[in-house]
């Protein structure tokens, strides 16, 4: 869940310039395109589109910027999707779709800045609002989830808009935008997915219930499963009692001892921890003891932090997996996702204060599922989201049923139906994620193996899975966060030529890491730098001692 305040990640904006401009314009094109006027396109748009806006851009890159709505309904109420497409003067024969963040509520991919890097690449890109805008405009709108009632009413939800964030949206603008760019260029086109968080469950859901939709697609940090539980779960968990809260120097004084405990248990003491399933990190090992106060953690924060290791569990058992304890401070790491940076108030509904002011000072979590609970989950503006019962199987039905119902969870595991249409799938998650943990990524593979009858190999030739090392939410870190996954799933749909490892780096200390298919790991040569990529080799993994936090 991707907020606006965390910086996207610019998988295309690096991509290889040389893949990207392999082919200029006229080039797979099979004559004269039209032109970009609003009446050109409304005449090859799907029925349910209207077309509000056409024009060509004035100043580089040159591209048709086309806006336009999409009518949708559910139970006899309508709803409109708003959908961006730009068409390249210089087109490289390819399509994306920009996957989107937090709650979205405006044209994310566009603000972003992908939408602009995609078409500076001769790429063909789309993106939507998903069905609604906030009303707090693009800069907080991705942490509100008013949306989910109908004028913020008690027991009246918005079901077309919720049907439309859940799955509808990115397919229906996938299937106009499509039809748009493959009539202005007259020509067939390879098609791709490229998302993380939000957009990471989007790019699960299409392959799941849209195979037919494009031939590639990314998946990144995926909001798969019911990461809402998890999330209510830590926001109990840090406001049981003051004396058990972590405040930002707690958090660096667990990032301290994790980093010492754990960075050489792949073998190697070089700053990064590589797996934290290799190490076995245990908070009770910080407690501050005779009388120690700095540089240690209480009793009650111990507990905190276990319970966030641990994972929200409730009646029938885990709801969410646990989270890694590696690397979780920086300020994009615990303080910006679980803890917050501003001491909350506690024995209040509203810890953090009230919307919109909470959606600067709370973390990012407890925004997320305050949110959700009271406008999709409860229905109810005033519900107290901290008063959610994991004893209680009705609020875990509640909750688990608005999770389930429109099967937008993202973790049916059966791809089959897009395996056989010939999609690729690229996943990839950060092993330090503050925000979604990385197991979910790990547990949906090994599912989809399973869906498989466990035939890995034929899993490895239609889907591929990258864990970085120290990466936080979709970018950050002191991880090799900055890598290119289009460039390699282009190679991989329109080459065969599947990724056996992707180079990524740190651009804040230049170092350079490969990033290996799982279930590998990178091992190192023993000679040369650790910080450069070549002097890594991808290997079988080694046995972990334990799945912390699970």
């Amino acid at each position: 869940m991707k907020t606006n305040r965390t910086a996207a990640k610019p998988s295309i904006a690096i991509a290889i310039i040389a893949l990207a401009i392999a082919v200029f314009a006229g080039n797979g094109q099979a004559g004269t395109t039209p032109s970009c006027t609003v009446a050109y396109f409304q005449s090859v748009a799907p029925a349910n589109v209207t077309i509000t806006s056409a024009s060509m851009t004035t100043t580089a890159p040159i591209f048709c910027d086309i806006r336009g709505t999409i009518t949708t309904t559910t139970d006899n109420e309508n709803n409109s999707v708003l959908f961006a497409l730009g068409l390249p003067e210089s087109w490289n024969g390819n399509f994306v779709f920009i996957g989107n963040g937090g709650f979205a509520g405006s044209l994310q991919g566009v603000l972003g800045g992908e939408y602009a890097a995609a078409i500076s690449n001769h790429f063909a890109a789309a993106a939507t609002d998903t069905g609604h805008e906030s009303p707090y405009g693009p800069a907080l709108g991705s942490l509100d989830g008013s949306f989910g009632l109908i004028n913020g009413q008690a027991g009246d939800p918005n079901l077309p808009a919720i049907e439309d964030f859940a799955y509808r949206a990115v397919h229906l603008s996938a299937v106009t935008a499509e039809t748009l760019t493959t009539s202005y260029y007259q020509s067939s086109m390879f098609s791709y997915f490229d998302g993380c968080s939000t957009g990471g469950r989007q790019a699960l859901v299409e392959a799941q219930k849209f195979p037919m939709d494009f031939n590639g697609i990314i998946a990144g940090d995926p909001a798969i499963g019911n990461p809402i539980a998890g999330f209510n779960w830590n926001d109990q968990a840090l406001l049981q009692s003051p004396d058990g809260y972590l405040d930002p120097t707690t958090i660096a004084t667990l990032d301290a001892a994790v980093t010492q405990q754990c960075d050489g248990s792949d073998g190697l003491i070089d700053g990064m921890i590589e797996d934290p399933r290799l190490c076995h990190f245990d908070p009770k090992s910080i407690e501050c003891k005779n009388g120690a106060t700095t540089n240690c953690l209480t009793a009650a924060q111990v507990k905190t932090v276990k319970a966030i290791l641990h994972g929200a569990q409730g009646v029938g058992g885990q709801l969410y997996p646990g989270y890694t304890p590696s690397n979780p401070g920086g300020a994009d790491g615990w303080t910006a996702w679980i803890t917050g940076t501003t001491t909350p108030t506690f024995d209040s509904a509203n810890p953090w204060g009230t919307v919109p002011t909470s959606f600067l000072t709370a973390p990012y979590q407890f925004s997320f599922q305050d949110q959700f609970m009271k406008y999709f989950a409860f229905q109810d503006p005033n519900y107290d989201s901290l008063s959610f019962d994991f004893h209680k199987i009705g609020d875990i039905r509640t909750l688990d049923k608005i999770v389930r119902e429109y099967g937008s969870d993202g973790e049916n595991p059966d791809l089959r139906p897009f395996f056989k249409a010939g999609g690729k799938l690229l996943m990839y998650h950060g092993w330090a994620d503050p925000a979604l943990t990385p197991f979910v990524s790990v547990d949906y593979y090994e599912a989809a193996r399973k869906a498989l009858h466990g035939d890995f190999n034929k899993l490895r030739k239609h889907a591929r899975l990258f864990m970085v090392p120290g990466m936080h939410h979709c970018t950050g870190g002191p991880g090799p966060y900055e890598f290119d996954p289009l460039t390699p799933l282009i190679e991989w749909v329109e080459g065969d030529q599947a990724p056996k490892s992707i180079i990524g780096e740190n651009p804040g200390t230049g170092r350079t890491f490969p990033l290996c298919a799982y279930p590998q790991i990178a091992v190192y040569t023993g000679s040369g730098s650790v910080d450069d990529a070549s002097n890594w080799v991808c290997r079988d993994h080694l046995k972990s001692s334990n799945n912390n936090g699970r």
